[in-house]
């Protein structure tokens, strides 16, 4: 996603597009993934482009939706992600700053491709653990049934037989 410097106006730039699920490359295996986890809907972009002498500011947000299986009950969850952007270029940067805040890229030209850094952005929203809802009981580690939906009859004391001998310790 190509932007040329000269295209940014004293008012800024608007962007509000969309993509394809497809075209997150750096990360295909989470477009259709073995595990159940898919992008389950195109990307829209809304991004607000402007230029103070040569420094770029790039502030907005990343709208999509994601498939995948609760990592506790292994229930079908959508889950919306708008990851927010706030980005700052500036040319030819070679010093390494940061900020908690505010991400930093260079650029080289009279072109900003911002592709890189959104496709940056939008794998690392997606969260490592996602859940169906926080107070899922998730599957019986005897029987695995689904504690949401129902109980079962197992052994709720279960102790790891290796451990048994540790019972009659008294201290």
């Amino acid at each position: 996603m190509k932007i040329r410097i000269s295209d940014i106006g004293n008012d800024g730039l608007h962007l509000n597009l969309s993509k394809e699920p497809g075209w997150l490359v750096n990360a295909p295996d989470i477009v259709r993934s073995a595990e159940g986890l898919y992008i389950s809907s195109v990307y829209y972009i809304d991004l607000y482009v402007t230029k103070v002498l040569r420094e770029i500011n790039v502030q907005g947000i990343i709208s999509f939706s994601i498939v995948s299986p609760c990592a506790r009950c292994l229930d079908r969850v959508e889950s919306n992600l708008k990851p927010k952007i706030n980005l700052i270029l500036i040319p030819n940067r070679t010093e390494t700053e940061g900020d908690d805040i505010v991400d930093y890229e260079s650029y080289n030209g009279n072109e900003v491709d911002l592709g890189g850094y959104l496709r940056e952005v939008i794998a690392m929203s997606i969260p490592v653990k996602i859940l169906c809802r926080e107070q899922c009981r998730g599957l019986c580690q005897n029987c695995g049934v689904n504690l949401n939906s129902a109980s079962c009859s197992c052994e709720v004391d279960w102790i790891d037989p290796r451990l048994t001998a540790l019972r009659n310790i008294k201290i």
